[in-house]
Order: C-alpha cells, then sequence, then structure tokens
C-alpha cells in the first residue's frame, strides 16, 4: 500500500490555494477574529484520528519516518515528516493546530478535523478500517450538538456559517477502491463510478451547506499514477517505467467533474463561497521538475521498498 510521505513543505501550497478561503478571518472587532476550521479527509490531512482506530498498520503513522522533522516530539499519526497541509492553513489562518475529532477531551471551538488515512468519499472503501466520509459528516452533527450545548444555538449558529470546510479526500476511492477492486471495475466503468464519487461528495457539500455551511475549500486529486506504487505497478505489468496513465486519468475526470459541480452549486446554493486547487499541476510540475523547486528528487519516495520506494514491506 502507497505510504503518503508528505516530506516537502506545504505552507507555499496552502497560502496560496487558500489565500481565498481565509476570509476566515473576520474583522468584526478591534481584535483580529478567526473563523473556526472543519476539515474532513484522508491521510493527506489526518492529524492522527487513526491512532484511536483499530485498523491495519498501512492505515497508522505511528513510527518513524513519520514525525522525525522535530516540529513534534514524535510521530502523531499524521501521514508526514512533520505537519501536514491543514496545520499550515491554521497557522496561516492564526488558528492553533486543530485537533483530531477523536482525541479524547479535545476542544472544538476552533473547529474540528475528522479526517481518517484510508478514507474514502465512498463508504465501500477500505470500510470497517477507517473513518469514511459519510461517517466524518455524522461526528462533524455530533460537534455541532456539544456546541449548541456549550454556546448555545445563536452563537454556534454564527460559527457555523463563518468556519471555513476543507476537503481533502478522493485518492483512496481510485487507488484500493477501483483499481485495486476488481469487483468493482467489473460492475462500474470508469466514468459511472468517478460519478458515484462526486455524486457522494455533492451531497456531503449539500447537507454540510443544510447545517448553515458557506465557505469551502478543496485539494483536487494529484497525478495518482505518478505515485511510487502505481509506477511499480507498470514496471512490473509492462515492464516500462513512468506514471500508470489510467490512474492519472481518474485523477484528472475526477477533478474537472467537481470543478463543473462547484460551479453549478455556486449557482444553484444562495451564498455559498469555494476556493478549488490544482493539485495536479502542481505536484506534476514539482515531480517533473524538481530542481526548480528545490528538491533534489521528484520521482521515488524518501522510504519503504519497491522500485520506486514507498511501498509498506
Amino acid at each position: 500500500m502507497e505510504r503518503l510521505n508528505t516530506l516537502f513543505d506545504f505552507s507555499i501550497i496552502s497560502i496560496a490555494i487558500f489565500l481565498v478561503a481565509f476570509s476566515l478571518r473576520s474583522y468584526a472587532s478591534p481584535l483580529e477574529k478567526t473563523s473556526a476550521f472543519f476539515i474532513f479527509g484522508d491521510s493527506t490531512v489526518d492529524p492522527g484520528n487513526n491512532n484511536y482506530l483499530q485498523t491495519i498498520p498501512e492505515n497508522t503513522a505511528a513510527t518513524k519516518p513519520y514525525g522525525q522533522n522535530g516540529f513534534f516530539d514524535g510521530p502523531t499519526g499524521r501521514f508526514s515528516d512533520g505537519r501536514v497541509i491543514t496545520d499550515f492553513i491554521a497557522e496561516y489562518a492564526k488558528l492553533p493546530l486543530i485537533p483530531p475529532y477523536l482525541q479524547p477531551s479535545a476542544e472544538f471551538t476552533n473547529g474540528a478535523n475528522f479526517a481518517s488515512g484510508g478514507a474514502g468519499i465512498l463508504s465501500e472503501t477500505n470500510q470497517g478500517l477507517v473513518i469514511a466520509l459519510q461517517t466524518q459528516l455524522k461526528y462533524f452533527e455530533e460537534v455541532q450538538k456539544t456546541l449548541s450545548e456549550k454556546l448555545g444555538d445563536e452563537k454556534t449558529k454564527e460559527l457555523i456559517s463563518e468556519a471555513v470546510y476543507f476537503f481533502s479526500i478522493g485518492s483512496n476511492d481510485y487507488m484500493g477502491g477501483y483499481l485495486g477492486n476488481p469487483k468493482m471495475r467489473e460492475l462500474h466503468p470508469p466514468e459511472e463510478y468517478v460519478g458515484m464519487v462526486i455524486g457522494n461528495l455533492t451531497n456531503a457539500i449539500q447537507m454540510l451547506y443544510g447545517k448553515g455551511a458557506r465557505k469551502f475549500g478543496f485539494l483536487s486529486l494529484s497525478p495518482l499514477g505518478c505515485l511510487p506504487a502505481f509506477r511499480a505497478m507498470k514496471l512490473e505489468m509492462t515492464k516500462e517505467e513512468g506514471c500508470f496513465e489510467e490512474a492519472s486519468a481518474l485523477g484528472l475526470a475526477h477533478n474537472n467533474a467537481l470543478s463543473s459541480v462547484l460551479t453549478s452549486l455556486e449557482h444553484l446554493l444562495k451564498g455559498l463561497k469555494y476556493t478549488n486547487s490544482n493539485f495536479y499541476n502542481w505536484l506534476s510540475d514539482r515531480i517533473q521538475n524538481p530542481s526548480k523547486f528545490g528538491f533534489k528528487e521528484g520521482i521515488n519516495a524518501c522510504c519503504g521498498t519497491g522500485p520506486f520506494g514507498g511501498i509498506y514491506s
């Protein structure tokens, strides 16, 4: 299984991509006030929720090289050598680190992070081993109830409407949920499967909108076929190096469909605002031209096994 070794500084992409979303800041008072931040996703933004699950080793980040850069005392459950994307966004917005929802006694007045390594938009993806998006949404409802009990209905309504809702999820639906699932591929052609994934994500956005959410941020999918695990798969299947184009095509189809849906929702749902990254091109550029961005390596993972690293042994 792919290790998501996010061993590069996400602060640049965080600030550049989500500058618009961080109208997170409100200047209603002389003291700067920052809106709450709610996060839904997979290993790209999991701050340690999977530490509290009974799951497989591939879905945990409890040992080095995770957490080895010294920002934390050691591994925290983040699939990174240090912080994850949303940690940088929170810092930029002058928020504290947003706690994992499952952390005992976590405080949610600044938001909550529901993300789970290995999770998908579809509940069938890694079912029983992760917190699927549908469950993450149920957890959000629980947080909303908790906030109402603590702050009262009116203040909670204001907090929910001013908050930013960030999504970084979908890769696992295509990697393990589809390309790694012969039964699913037999049942659904690629176009239909992408429609299923996007349909579920659309429902999630509409559900949150119905709860009062108005500001959304999205991290689009990467060129999946260029990840080390898929490069290794192509090498094994064809004896040729390079990206596994079928996987990248799924990621691109997902991104295009999401872009269309967001354009439609912006017109249909009054007051909805969003920012959507182009992570596909952002990462492709760094893979193809690492030296341009100060990196020595753009293809091989830092750690793990396999011809390109990045595989759990």
